[in-house]
């Protein structure tokens, strides 16, 4: 009996041997199949839209008519004052809309990224509104101004109410009147928000 073990390597390299050959032997003898080329199901119609433009020339009249015309003759009128239309004088009224002159918005920088900061210079006394007062109502209000670069207050809004609309209307009214030193960032004027609490009590 055959040890096919020992003879294993023998058989692969017949089995290469004989696979190459019949590949050959096909690629030989198999006629080329040259491919169709692609045909279209359905026939495309193109368009092409054709657009002209004529320019009109403009040619102007030739006079061929060169014979000398005939001098005006001007005939004086009888009455200087005939034939001319008077027009009612009217008064010209201008209206003129002012414009505001456009610029580059100003920057608004937070309050601790500025390197100079505003300084109070005028504070206006809080008026403690009387109907509030007669009612005995205190509270804190707590307003943030938007300082602008002539130190004057441009805007103000209200952070904390105090929780009555009396006192919060005297803090935004005196806020408002409030003066300081305007702010500078890298040797420029900016604009920025200042925090003040006014606090309404009745002594």
């Amino acid at each position: 009996m055959r040890d096919h073990k020992r003879t294993y390597g023998i058989y692969i390299r017949a089995g290469i041997l004989c696979a190459i050959i019949i590949i050959l032997f096909l690629f030989l003898t198999l006629p080329y199949a040259e491919p169709e080329p692609y045909k279209l199901t359905k026939e495309v119609i193109g368009m092409v839209n054709e657009i002209t433009t004529e320019i009109d020339k403009q040619i102007e009249p030739i006079d061929n008519d060169v014979r000398p015309k005939p001098p005006q003759v001007v005939i004086p009128a009888t009455n200087p004052d005939e034939g001319i239309a008077t027009i009612t004088p009217t008064d010209l009224i201008e209206d003129i809309i002012p414009t505001k002159p456009s610029g580059p918005e100003i920057e608004i920088v937070p309050y601790y990224k500025v390197e100079i900061k505003p300084q109070p210079v005028y504070m206006p006394q809080v008026e403690y509104p009387s109907l509030a007062l007669q009612a005995g109502i205190e509270g804190k209000t707590v307003v943030q101004m938007l300082v602008d670069i002539d130190g004057k207050v441009i805007d103000v809004q209200v952070i904390k109410s105090s929780g009555s609309t009396l006192l919060d209307e005297a803090a935004i009214s005196a806020a408002r009147k409030s003066i300081f030193t305007p702010a500078r960032q890298r040797d420029r004027l900016v604009r920025v928000w200042v925090a003040r609490t006014i606090e309404f009590k009745i002594k």
